[in-house]
Order: C-alpha cells, then sequence, then structure tokens
C-alpha cells in the first residue's frame, strides 16, 4: 500500500513539473525607456522592449493605471519596430484605465515593440516644490532581462531637490545616476521579477515649471522618503531640512525677521519677569549638606521640593510614586521578595490605612486592586500590575498628582508658587499665543500662501517657547517656601554625594532604609544604595545588622549572606519591574519600499 501511495505521488509531481515545462512563458527584454517632462506638466514617454515567448504571440499589450485627472494619449510613433510583420499600434481601455496595444497581422515569437505616449495629471505642483511620482514599469509583467530608464526635467536644479528609485521587494540593487545638475535621472538594472515594478519621485524646482501650487510639502515628501528609505540608509535628511530652512529665509526673509524678533521678546520677558519672582523671594542661609531630613514631609511630598524649580516637580512624579510603594512597604502595608528582574509583592490586606494621606491611600488601593484583579488578592506580581496597569494607569497618576499636590498646598497654607511669578507664568503664556495668532493671520489672511513654510519653523516654535519657559522657569517658590526647598535640595546632596556621606555619624547608617525611600523619591536610589556599601564598608560597620533593617524588600541580600552591592543589584530589578507598568500604560539612491505613486499596472502578450 505504501509503495503504491509514493508511485502515485511521483506520477502527480512527474505530471506537474511536464505540465509547467509546457505552460507558455513571456520575457521582456532590453526594456528602454526615456522620459522628459516639460514645463507645463505633459510627460512624454518613449518606451520600447522586445517580448519573447517559447510559443507565439499576436499581441503585445501594457495596461496603465490611471487615476483620478490622469490621462494617457498614444502617440503616432507607436508600433512595431523593424519587423517584417505588419502590425499596427492602438488604445482600448482595460480595467485599470488605458490600454496600449501593438497587434500583429500574424502569430509571432519575438518582437520589439514601441509604446510612445504623453501623460497628463501625473505632475503635482506645490507651492515649493513639483512632484513627479510615477511608477513607470508596471509590477505585474513578464521577467524583465536588461532594464534602462532616462529622466529629463525642464532644468538644472539645486539641492537639497533630489530624486528617489523605488525597486518594491527586488533584491537587485540598481545603478542610479543622478546628473550633477539634477537635471537628468539614469536607472539600471540587469533583472526585475515579475511582481516588481520600478517607480520613480522625482522632486523638482517649481522655478522650472509655468503650473504652480499653494500649499508647501517638500518636508513632508522628504520625511516620506526617509522614512521609506530608513534612517540609516538616508543620513542626509536633516541636512536637506536645513537647505529647505535656507531656502524659506531667502524668500521670506521680513517674516522671518519678524518671527525672530518675537521669539527674543518672549524669552527676554521671560528672563526679566523671572530675576523679578527670584529678587522677591530670596534663599536664606541653609545648610547645604544636611544629614537628616529638614521636616517630616512624606518622600512624594519631598521630592516636589527637592528641585531647583517649581517647574521641575512633574518630572519627578514617576519616581515619588515608585517611592510612596516603598514607604509602603517599609511601614508594613506590604513586602517584597525580588527574583531578577520579576517580582512580587505579599500585601497586608488586615493593616489599617487610616493613618495614610489621600495620595498615599489611593497608591495602596491600587496595588491591591491590581492584586485582587486575578488569583490571590495578597499577593501582587509584574504580570499582574502591567496587565491591570494598561488602561488605569493614566487616570491614577492624575488623581494621585493631584491629590499630592492638594496635601502639599494645604501643609504649607496656599500654592507653593508667589502670586507675582505665576502672574508673569501666565503674561508670557499670553503673549507667546498672540504671537502665534498674529503670525497665523498674516501668513493665512493676508494671502502669504508660500509662508507655510515659515509657519512650520518659526511661529510654532514661538508659542512652543513661551509655554516651557512660562511653566518650567518663570515659576518661583513663595518667601515662606523657599527655605523648606532648599533644605529639601540640600538633603537630596547628601544623598547622591559620597564624598559628603563618608562623614556623616553612624546613626545615619542606621536609617537607612528610612532614607532610601527619600533617594527613590529624588531619583538617585541606585547612587545612594552604592554611596551606602562603600561608607559602611569603609568604617566597618556590620552589613548583616543593616541590612536586617530592610526586611520589607524581602531581598535575597537579607538571608545572612548578601551586601549592599547585591541589595542595589536586586531593587534595579524590582524598580524596573514596577516602571514597566508604567511605560505600558503610556505607551539619492533606492529604497526597496514603492507603491506610492501613480502609474504602474500591467503588461505581458496574448
Amino acid at each position: 500500500m505504501r509503495k503504491q501511495l509514493r508511485l502515485v505521488l511521483v506520477a502527480v509531481c512527474a505530471m506537474l513539473l511536464l505540465g509547467s515545462a509546457a505552460a507558455q512563458r513571456y520575457e521582456w527584454r532590453d526594456v528602454r525607456q526615456h522620459v522628459r517632462i516639460e514645463p507645463d506638466g505633459t510627460v512624454w514617454v518613449h518606451d520600447e522592449r522586445t517580448l519573447w515567448t517559447n510559443e507565439d504571440f499576436g499581441e503585445a499589450f501594457l495596461c496603465v493605471n490611471l487615476r483620478g485627472r490622469q490621462r494617457l494619449r498614444l502617440l503616432d510613433d507607436s508600433g512595431a519596430v523593424d519587423s517584417s510583420t505588419p502590425a499596427r499600434a492602438l488604445v482600448q481601455r482595460c480595467d485599470l484605465g488605458t490600454e496600449l496595444v501593438v497587434r500583429f497581422d500574424q502569430r509571432v515569437q519575438e518582437e520589439r515593440v514601441r509604446f510612445s505616449y504623453e501623460l497628463t495629471g501625473t505632475v503635482n505642483a506645490h507651492a515649493d516644490v513639483v512632484q513627479w511620482y510615477w511608477n513607470i514599469l508596471e509590477r505585474e509583467h513578464p521577467p524583465v532581462h536588461g532594464y534602462r530608464l532616462v529622466v529629463e526635467v525642464p532644468g538644472p536644479m539645486d539641492e537639497p531637490f533630489d530624486a528617489f528609485v523605488h525597486r518594491y521587494d527586488n533584491t537587485e540593487e540598481p545603478r542610479v545616476s543622478l546628473s550633477a545638475d539634477r537635471s537628468r535621472l539614469e536607472v539600471e538594472f540587469d533583472r526585475i521579477p515579475d511582481g516588481d515594478g520600478v517607480e520613480i519621485r522625482y522632486l523638482m524646482d517649481p522655478e522650472l515649471f509655468t503650473i504652480s501650487g499653494r500649499d508647501e510639502r517638500f518636508l513632508q515628501f522628504l520625511e516620506e522618503e526617509a522614512e521609506l528609505a530608513g534612517i540609516a540608509e538616508r543620513p542626509g535628511l536633516w541636512q536637506q531640512l536645513r537647505w529647505l530652512i535656507e531656502m524659506t529665509l531667502r524668500r521670506h526673509w521680513l517674516s522671518a525677521l519678524a518671527a525672530f524678533g518675537s521669539v527674543l521678546f518672549v524669552l527676554g520677558s521671560a528672563v526679566v519677569s523671572g530675576r523679578a519672582a527670584r529678587r522677591a523671594a530670596p534663599p536664606g542661609e541653609t545648610m547645604l549638606y544636611p544629614f537628616e531630613p529638614p521636616s517630616d514631609l512624606p518622600p512624594a511630598a519631598a521630592a516636589a521640593l527637592a528641585v531647583k524649580r517649581p517647574g521641575q516637580i512633574a518630572s519627578r512624579n514617576n519616581a515619588a510614586q515608585f517611592a510612596t510603594i516603598m514607604d509602603l512597604a517599609r511601614r508594613g502595608y506590604g513586602s517584597f521578595d525580588t527574583r531578577g528582574r520579576r517580582f512580587r509583592m505579599q500585601l497586608d490586606l488586615d493593616r489599617d490605612p487610616s493613618g495614610l494621606h489621600d495620595f498615599e491611600r489611593t497608591t495602596l488601593q491600587f496595588l491591591q486592586q491590581a492584586a485582587a484583579s486575578s488569583g490571590d488578592p495578597t499577593v501582587l506580581d509584574d504580570r499582574k500590575l502591567k496587565r491591570y496597569s494598561a488602561n488605569r494607569y493614566r487616570p491614577f497618576m492624575a488623581t494621585w498628582r493631584k491629590q499630592r499636590n492638594s496635601w502639599l498646598e494645604e501643609r504649607f497654607g496656599g500654592p507653593l508658587v508667589s502670586d507675582s511669578s505665576r502672574r508673569a507664568s501666565n503674561n508670557t503664556s499670553f503673549i507667546g499665543v498672540a504671537f502665534l495668532i498674529l503670525f497665523f493671520a498674516v501668513l493665512f489672511l493676508g494671502g502669504e500662501q508660500q509662508g507655510r513654510n515659515l509657519l512650520l519653523f518659526f511661529t510654532i516654535p514661538v508659542l512652543a517657547v513661551a509655554l516651557a519657559v512660562a511653566a518650567n522657569f518663570i515659576p518661583w517658590w513663595r518667601r515662606d517656601v523657599v527655605d523648606e526647598a532648599q533644605r529639601w535640595q540640600g538633603f537630596r546632596r547628601t544623598l547622591s554625594d559620597y564624598t559628603r556621606m563618608k562623614d556623616a555619624p553612624d546613626d545615619f547608617f542606621l536609617l537607612w532604609d528610612r532614607y532610601y525611600c527619600y533617594a527613590a523619591a529624588f531619583g538617585v536610589a541606585e547612587r545612594y544604595l552604592r554611596n551606602v556599601g562603600r561608607a559602611v564598608e569603609q568604617r566597618n560597620l556590620d552589613q548583616q545588622r543593616l541590612l536586617r533593617r530592610g526586611v520589607w524588600l524581602g531581598s535575597g541580600a537579607l538571608s545572612g549572606q548578601g551586601n549592599f552591592s547585591q541589595l542595589n543589584s536586586q531593587i534595579g530589578g524590582l524598580s524596573r519591574s514596577l516602571s514597566a507598568a508604567g511605560v505600558s500604560a503610556s505607551s539619492g539612491g533606492s529604497s526597496r519600499g514603492g507603491g506610492g505613486g501613480g502609474g504602474g499596472g500591467r503588461s505581458g502578450g496574448r
């Protein structure tokens, strides 16, 4: 039975091979295309190619895909080339648009044919660039053996105008040559398989054309080509952008000068306002490197003050949230069991949370809800946390941030920043928005259609600069808050500076686990633990005794054989796991791409 089955399979394979060998095969040979683009946007195509088959054919055809306003007209010199067999060229419709046909009076096996035609509506004019984006060699075709293309544009151009060749999935690199004046492109392939075409994107200087457009698209086209080719294949993108900016400045220097002056005005007003706010609330005499926290603020609240400017508070929110989780575990609401890059947290659901602040209670509830989302509600691992955080982390952080800031304002009797600096910040933002509206009116309502590049490169940065300066540099602490902020900044320096920490009293190291939560909130936890380990080793302090204070970390480093270096590595994995939950919630050469332009279609014989 098996022998008979093998014989049947062999017979079937043999029949398939014979059928494949017997099928009619076509090939295009020695394809020569010459394209000329005229100043009015007309494109002339002179296409010669030889069609060969292992049997015979009566006509060679080329079906061209046309879209919208694109039109094709067959020229009189189309037909057979040096053929002894009478033939005639004709046009008919095909499912993709227009089909060019060279029909012979009798069937032949190999003939050279010419498709000459005029294209209109294929060149797109914009204010800053004229584009011809065309699939000049159709993708559906018999295999091509020998290909050469020449494209000529109306005249010479300078950088950054360029030509791009797309070869789809063809593995063969083309031989591409662009003349020094960028007016002539030559492309050659030895072989182009069926399914792969040749697509040309020529970005030309609008000064060469009589047609014009109103919108500006040059930057977009360059970005598309850079994305298509990959950063490694087009390292000159930023240089091309620089050329584009220079072109814009030459054409619209007066508007550029006004925009540049606007930016200087915004920055100047911000500097004046910021200095005035700082003079109104100068820092007092504070110890630069205190060895203990200045007050009893929880770590997340201290992180808001341990920054140089109030506008930097937001940059510490993730670290402050991490520190809140650490502090909750230190106070007995849970403990960790770190294992490499994964972690488990054992939650104590019976511990009374009434003594917690609102933002601490919100954090604990988030952890408990994540643990209860599946399996044992007392165990939280990285998989549970990541899955639960996917759609909930951002709303949670918004609530947590609002509660933390409200608690701080209640603690200090009002907003932390001074009224004068807040007013200055609002005024700077208003000035930036006013300038942006003014430029919109000048560029669009005033009819300066070619100034949209200027809007991109100058006016939008006016608003960006104004908002950044207003939010980060102008706001300043109230007079009664600035001293507290200076002390917390000093404590942060102590935790991150080994040269200072090595002189700390022994009591400092007895409280290393409590201070670790502050270091985590300040974003210096790894450096802090490394400094503590060095200082403890230098003083010959009992590391095992000190490490037992961090039993809530649940680390293998606390088994009696570890040290602070091992502990630092273990906590690093825990930090990465917790961070991953937050990240998951917030989350002229040629290129092998193509297919974005028009044209294309199919060709062959029948």
